[in-house]
Parts: structure tokens; sequence; C-alpha cells
């Protein structure tokens, strides 16, 4: 009997170690299913986010053909000019400058050299190779400008440049500050791009928002008192031109690229243009908005030029039909 109670306190004890151990089961199992409800739930999230992201990218890829579709234009075009910024020095004369030095060069370096050397027909020889480079040099400005149909410099605005022409930059004042950004940008890249010497944009509601280049003056003779005047009176000839029975027709894009076609239709008599032009581009865009450019040289402008002209008519456009509303 003396055993009997240790007998007992050890069942107790055991029945206790064993109550403790299942709670301790119990409770592992517990924190097991959370965790793994946790991470069911992670992972159900992450699936839909997933989803979203796909659905999101699906949606962007339709509204994108969409606007391929449509004809949308979304083009950016940035042109790049580096200068040296030299007061009163073009940079297309820079390889002129190069041959000059270098003809510098070859006379210093043949005063400096020795008798023998000169006897030895190496220099003489290297001395025309360097005269000829010199000479490439100093032509090649002369050569692009012809190439590129330039005049070799840019006219002063309101300066005469032929029998009833004149050079004009004017920008329509009402317009907001983007709309005047663009149009200065695109009419400059024009000109400095193709060999176009005049263009205008026409916005929907058949204003004349900017000229620039080379247009026909007053009847007069005289020079526009301000450059609301020129866009007023461009502005008029634009509203002849159209209202008359050899105005522009529907097409979207139109080119004349010799004399012979623009007598054809009937464009000489349109009050703008000077009496030089030998090509005319114009090209409308989706709003009523219309770009028109124009050179005084044949077959001035190539389909990838009207191509370009037709993104910048469709962004003017866009441009100005945005400021209106």
């Amino acid at each position: 009997h003396s055993s009997r109670p240790s007998y007992i306190s050890y069942m107790d004890m055991f029945a206790r170690s064993t109550a403790l151990a299942s709670s301790s089961f119990a409770a592992a199992a517990a924190a097991a299913a959370r965790g793994c409800r946790s991470s069911a739930r992670q992972r159900h999230a992450r699936a839909h986010a997933r989803l979203e992201n796909d659905t999101q990218i699906r949606h962007q890829r339709r509204r994108t053909r969409a606007r391929a579709t449509n004809g949308e234009d979304e083009d950016e075009f940035a042109i790049f000019r580096f200068t040296l910024g030299i007061p009163g020095f073009d940079d297309e004369d820079i390889p002129r400058a190069v041959g000059v030095l270098g003809a510098v060069g070859l006379c210093a370096n043949h005063a400096a050299a020795s008798a023998s050397v000169i006897a030895s027909g190496a220099l003489e020889r290297s001395e025309t190779i360097g005269v000829g480079l010199c000479i490439a040099c100093m032509l090649a400005p002369e050569l692009g400008r012809r190439l590129k149909g330039a005049k070799g410099r840019e006219k002063a605005i309101g300066e005469d440049v032929d029998g009833g022409a004149s050079a004009v930059f004017a920008l329509g004042e009402d317009e907001s500050s983007s709309v005047k950004e663009d149009c200065a940008w695109a009419t400059y890249a024009i000109l400095t791009n193709t060999v176009a010497t005049g263009v205008m944009f026409v916005n929907a509601r058949g204003e004349v928002s900017v000229v620039r280049g080379t247009a026909r003056g007053r009847d007069d003779g005289g020079v526009d008192a301000s450059k609301s005047e020129t866009l007023r009176r461009v502005t008029l000839a634009w509203t002849q031109a159209t209202a008359a029975s050899s105005a522009p027709t529907s097409p979207p894009s139109e080119y004349f690229p010799t004399r012979w076609d623009i007598d054809r239709v009937g464009a000489n008599t349109w009050a703008f243009l000077p009496p030089a032009a030998e090509a005319i581009a114009v090209e409308r865009a989706p709003a009523g908005g219309a770009l028109l450019v124009w050179s005084d040289a044949a077959r001035a402008f190539s389909r990838k030029d009207r191509a370009w002209f037709a993104a910048l008519a469709r962004k003017l456009d866009a441009s100005t039909s945005s400021s209106m509303a």
C-alpha cells in the first residue's frame, strides 16, 4: 500500500503530459492550417493580379490596334540641329573653313621642309593629295546647296524675293502658346529639311494659323503693317481660292509637281502663292485642317516628303482643334 500513491502520481503525470502534448499538437495543427490558408490567399491574390495585368495588356493592345485602324496619328517628331553658335557664320561653311586651314598647313609644311625631302618626291605626292582634299572641302558647301536647291542664305522677313513675292513669318495671335510652338516647329522643320520655299497651315475654321517662307505680297507692292494683317490677307486669299472653281478639290492629298500641273488646275490664281512656285503639295487632315507646301523647284517633294507632310498636317490639325474645343 505504501507504493500505491507513487503509482497514482506517475499515472497523473503521464496523463498531464499526454494532455499537454495533445494541446501542443492541436495548436501546431491550427497554426499550420492558418499558414496554409494564408498561403492560399497570397497565391490567389498573385493569380488575380496577374490576370488583371494580362487583361489590361490585352485591352491596351486592342486600343492600339483600333487607333492604328482608325488612322489616328500619335507620332512624335523631333528635329535636332547642332550648331557651333558662331554669330555670322553658317555651319554649312565648316568644310570650307577646314579646307582653308588645310591649305595653310600645307604651305607651312612646304616652307619648313628641307631640300632633301623636297627632292625625294614624297612631299610632292603628299601635297598633291592634300591640295585635292582642300579643294574638295572648299567646294563641298556650294555643292550641297545646289543639291538641296537652297538659295544659299535665308531671306529677311519682308524682303522682296522676286516679282510679287516676299519672305514672311506670321503666327496667329489668338492661338494658344502650344499651338504657336507646334506651328513654328513644323514650319521650321519643313523649310530646313526639304527644298520647300514656303508653307502655311489652315485650321478647321478656314483661318490661316501660320504662314512662313516665300509668299505672294500685296498687289500694290507695299508691306503689311503687322503679322495679323498678313494672316488676314492670306486667309482671304485662301477663302477666295476654295470658293473659286479652280480651288483645291476634296482629296486628302494632292501634289502638283510641275508648273504645267499648277496652271492646269488653276492654282496659279491662288493669291497667296508666289509667282515662282513650281511645285505644290496639299495635305488635308480629318478635322478639316490643311497644310500647303510649295517650292521654286519642279518635282521638289518625294513620296516620303509628302507622307511626312501628311503626318504633320494631322498633328497640327489635332493641336488647333483641341485649342478650339
